[in-house]
């Protein structure tokens, strides 16, 4: 969880990005302007068409074949993944209250299982549209897991004195690679459960990349363009690997309604 960059930060180091370049960045490499931003960047305020999109849209499109209800409330679930309910309160009585009731913190939330049972009240009701947009807003908590800041529980903001670089870099670029998933899924009978796992595989990966580092915010490169190859390749893969953790989610919940 993040707050926001002003614009003159913003300004600035757009600046700062096009003098070592010397080509000005495009609307991708922008960063969060939106006072609730996470690790991975929502769409609220951002220039760029958010990472949390991009993964919600890529498990439904895996699914929509087998699962056309998916595509049915497509919309619902973007929007909800790209909800940021975590330990900032809101202006909005319906996410508060929900922030409040699952223990949201700046990692995700303590109490996942009550998004769900919220999420399976609405569809049991018949509900199923607003059923949809709290199963989202649950994708975006399994999300977040997939980074090593939200992994291992190291506080940020969007603050300069307190962001994350990784999130920094993340946000300019979404190029997942799905040629090395060395997960297989899990099969949990309840989504919630994937919210911890999918942190758990972050940081698993995090440590086999470099073994013996303690994650911090300042850990890494800020931009694409001077991270080294093993940073590129780290990044690349979480985005896949994230995403893959995405649908395997929606399809528990989608089949154990």
């Amino acid at each position: 969880m993040t707050r926001s960059l002003s614009l003159s930060l913003l300004a600035a180091l757009l600046l700062s990005l096009t003098a070592c370049t010397g080509s000005a960045p495009t609307a991708a490499d922008s960063l969060p302007l939106d006072p609730h931003q996470a690790q991975w960047d929502s769409q609220d305020g951002n220039p760029t068409h958010a990472t949390h999109s991009y993964m919600a849209e890529y498990a439904i499109d895996q699914l929509k074949a087998t699962y056309p209800e998916v595509q049915t409330y497509r919309s619902q679930i973007v929007d909800g993944s790209n909800r940021e309910i975590h330990d900032l309160a809101l202006s909005n009585p319906e996410q508060e209250a929900l922030r409040i009731a699952c223990g949201g913190n700046n990692w995700a939330c303590a109490k996942p299982e009550v998004v769900w049972a919220t999420a399976k009240a609405k569809y049991a009701a018949g509900d199923k549209a607003k059923a949809y947009w709290y199963l989202g807003i649950l994708l975006h908590y399994v999300q977040d897991m997939g980074t090593p800041g939200h992994a291992f529980h190291v506080y940020h903001q969007s603050s300069p004195s307190n962001w994350d670089d990784f999130e920094v870099m993340a946000l300019q670029k979404w190029n997942p690679s799905y040629s090395s998933i060395n997960k297989t899924n899990p099969n949990y009978v309840t989504p919630h459960q994937y919210v911890v796992w999918s942190g758990t595989w972050a940081a698993s990966d995090f440590n086999a990349t470099w073994p013996g580092v303690t994650y911090t915010r300042g850990f890494y490169s800020t931009s694409w363009w001077w991270a080294s190859s093993k940073e590129k390749t780290f990044m690349r893969n979480r985005q896949g690997r994230t995403a893959i953790a995405t649908k395997w989610a929606l399809q528990s919940a989608v089949t154990h309604w």
